[in-house]
């Protein structure tokens, strides 16, 4: 039914960026499961057959998927400026008119990961100076493969919220208290993940083993992670006696972003 179809590319669902209210646009049912639709979209998507027994409607799958869709995309925790953020939305130009040296280069590697004919399983690794678009490219891809695979993400800044809230499972006082395995566990679990400012962190001994204990889980699992770091790779590659960058370079292929800094070519 939707095999074929070039504007949801067969998986029944796509993002419709035009904006009915709020401000941004939603995922909605694709035009070639609705035309084969018999329940009109009432649940619990049934239909009367030809032989008078209740059969279930083509579109069923595709509207427990679209749900589904939903959820995932909510669960996810991608900042709101790069919420429903596609590959369409990352620009070759500066908004002075200033070109993106490497735009086309690394929408072709995005467009590769989130057009594999089977779930991926490696990663990416952004890296270059601050204000290439790293952050925005790595959300880009964990938006694709939410919406084209259907299965859980989660964007972690790791500067902000990782450490933070490891350090609250060893209070006392914290309703997380003791729950240092399990967030690490859920964590190794997601089947994708985006790590973001990977590498800032202070260094210290604790956060160097928290940060090696999830990337080594997720390698072991072979779950899909993706990295973006404004450090240069000599500089991971240092980090716990370069253990983690071992596994980093298996688990992503690395991608430079070197170019302006588009924040600073924003116009008045």
């Amino acid at each position: 039914m939707a095999a074929k179809c070039g504007r949801c590319n067969g998986i029944g669902v796509f993002y419709d960026p035009q904006v009915q209210q709020g401000r941004y646009g939603q995922v909605r049912l694709c035009a070639c499961v609705q035309q084969h639709c018999q329940c009109r979209g009432e649940p619990p998507y049934q239909f009367w057959g030809a032989d008078s027994r209740r059969e279930w409607c083509p579109c069923r799958r595709y509207r427990q998927r679209l749900t589904q869709t939903g959820v995932l995309f909510r669960q996810a925790e991608v900042p709101e400026r790069y919420r429903w953020r596609f590959l369409d939305d990352f620009h070759r130009v500066a908004p002075d008119g200033a070109a993106i040296a490497h735009a086309d280069r690394v929408l072709v590697e995005a467009a590769g990961l989130v057009g594999e004919a089977r779930c991926p399983v490696r990663g990416v690794l952004l890296h270059g100076p601050p204000g290439t678009g790293k952050t925005l490219l790595g959300c880009i891809m964990l938006n694709e493969l939410l919406l084209r695979w259907c299965r859980a993400g989660r964007f972690l800044n790791l500067s902000r919220r990782y450490f933070e809230r490891l350090r609250d499972t060893y209070s006392q006082d914290s309703a997380h208290y003791g729950q240092t395995w399990p967030i690490i566990e859920e964590l190794t679990q997601l089947p994708f993940l985006l790590l973001d400012d990977f590498g800032t962190q202070r260094g210290t001994e604790w956060e160097m083993e928290m940060l090696y204990n999830l990337v080594d889980a997720r390698y072991a699992e072979q779950r899909l992670t993706l990295v973006t770091t404004n450090q240069p790779l000599d500089a991971i590659r240092e980090l716990y006696g370069g253990r983690i960058y071992s596994r980093l370079v298996e688990m992503c292929r690395l991608v430079e972003m070197q170019g302006i800094d588009y924040r600073q070519h924003l116009t008045p």
